[in-house]
């Protein structure tokens, strides 16, 4: 791992980190987060619970003290490279973990793209917000193909992955892998965007070597994810957006236990003074539904130096509910304050919330709520 970080490093060295066509570059990237979090919670007629105060950021930093991010992108001058990250989610780890590490060649003018070794850096991801899922995810690698025409108006990228297991249990293998196991866990991809829309989704085939089918016989089913924006509006006015993402698990399951689909909707507009963004959820979980909305409105002034807003959240759920008698699955107050420096900033973030939990009236249990509430004082960098 040294020799490898060592060799890494000089590279950077060596190369210059922006290049003429056709010389070698090294490109670096990444972020580190940290913050205070001070966090309470209890039931209804009960004590408190958890009260207390440790490092961690709410702002997509992983869940333990913060997250350091350094990122690569190194090309040859003759389009053949590597794209890499490595992350420390927990700033005491010895050794970092690698969330991805891949060669990669460009062909026949940038027309094919072949990827070989952890994969990431997926061009099929929903790309966030908040959602940040790929498909290509596997502790042994493989390889990716993508097939980008030019004789096709816009931009069009469409392609597959072979890998193997996503979600591997090598204590309960109880055979090797055959070829049909390593096909039926390929993943099949598609991109375009054009002046008016971009669309997205990436779906990833279920062998029978999955852990949960050969834990339980039963059949976990295929994923699927996607993304579309729209980008015509926005000729006509700057700074308005739509687009959705989403989720799914479990396409052929045998059993509703495995299904989970994810939807998320945004519509937004950031003009220079203000953000304004509402966000409309509906997730399916087994035989669960539930639709949540998220208005939220932040002011930039002093030419964006500080931002303070709030979010509101309110979420309902249908079918096999949690409380039948609850007005509502759970509600949430988050008001913030940010500070944005030059490639970095400052925050802090009051967040309250109550949701309702299960109701068991044989047991003369009351409407039971849970209330949250922290307070978390963040710091990012971002290089």
């Amino acid at each position: 791992m040294k020799k490898l970080l060592v060799a890494i490093f000089i590279t950077a060295i060596v190369f210059p980190l922006s290049a003429q066509s056709g010389e070698p570059s090294l490109r670096l990237s990444g972020e580190a987060k940290t913050g205070i979090l001070w966090e309470e919670a209890q039931n209804e007629g009960m004590e408190k619970d958890l009260s207390k105060v440790r490092l961690h950021s709410k702002d997509d930093a992983g869940g333990e003290t913060g997250r350091f991010r350094l990122n690569f992108d190194y090309d040859n001058g003759n389009n053949i490279g590597f794209r890499a990250r490595m992350q420390w989610q927990q700033f005491s780890d010895a050794r970092p973990e690698w969330s991805y590490g891949f060669g990669y060649g460009n062909f026949f003018e940038n027309q094919l793209t072949v990827s070989v070794g952890k994969l990431g850096g997926s061009p099929w991801g929903t790309g966030g917000p908040e959602m940040w899922k790929e498909h290509e995810v596997s502790r042994e690698g493989g390889m990716r193909v993508e097939w980008k025409p030019a004789f096709v108006p816009g931009d069009l990228n469409v392609g597959f992955v072979l890998n193997y297991l996503d979600d591997p249990d090598e204590a309960s293998v109880t055979r090797d892998a055959a070829l049909v196991d390593i096909l039926r866990e390929s993943i099949i991809g598609l991109s375009y965007t054009n002046d008016y829309f971009l669309v997205r989704f990436a779906y990833r085939l279920d062998s029978d070597l999955d852990s949960k089918q050969r834990m339980d016989g039963k059949k976990e089913g295929d994923k699927f994810l996607y993304r579309v924006e729209e980008r015509a509006i926005t000729n006509y006015l700057p700074g308005f957006q739509i687009w959705a993402l989403g989720y799914l698990v479990g396409v052929g399951a045998d059993e509703d236990q495995f299904y989970n689909f994810t939807n998320w909707l945004f519509i937004q507009y950031a003009p220079d003074l203000l953000t304004a963004q509402v966000r409309l959820g509906y997730d399916y979980v087994a035989s669960r539904q539930i639709f949540y909305v998220r208005p939220n409105l932040y002011f930039n002034l002093f030419d964006k130096l500080i931002s303070v807003g709030a979010a509101f959240m309110y979420g309902l759920d249908f079918g096999n509910r949690i409380n039948p008698d609850a007005p509502y699955l759970y509600m949430e107050v988050e008001p913030k304050l940010q500070i944005n420096l030059p490639s970095a900033y400052i925050a802090f973030v009051y967040n309250w919330r109550q949701q309702y939990l299960s109701y068991y009236p044989e047991a003369g249990s009351k409407d039971p709520i849970r209330q949250t509430q922290y307070m978390n004082l963040r710091f990012c960098i971002y290089f």
